[in-house]
């Protein structure tokens, strides 16, 4: 008589969808990142990831940012 026993399946779990190329990431696959807003990228740790171009727009933004405000505040 064999003995029974369990084998329980893997499951995989979507978890969400890319904020720039809309790309389905897994709960198995790694090489994604969620920011503090909720927001999913895609990030294989080389250069051109969806993250490494979603940090370059918030950095670029900041920058107009505070040139807006030295302008704003020389002009007093």
């Amino acid at each position: 008589m064999k003995n029974k026993t369990w084998n329980k399946q893997n499951s995989v779990r979507l978890c969400g969808y890319c904020e720039e190329c809309n790309k389905e990431l897994l709960s198995n696959e790694g090489g994604w990142i969620i920011t503090h807003k909720k927001q999913y990228f895609c990030h294989d740790g080389k250069d051109g990831s969806c993250f490494d171009l979603y940090c370059n727009i918030k950095l670029e933004q900041q920058q107009e940012n505070d040139n807006a405000r030295t302008l704003w505040k020389s002009k007093r």
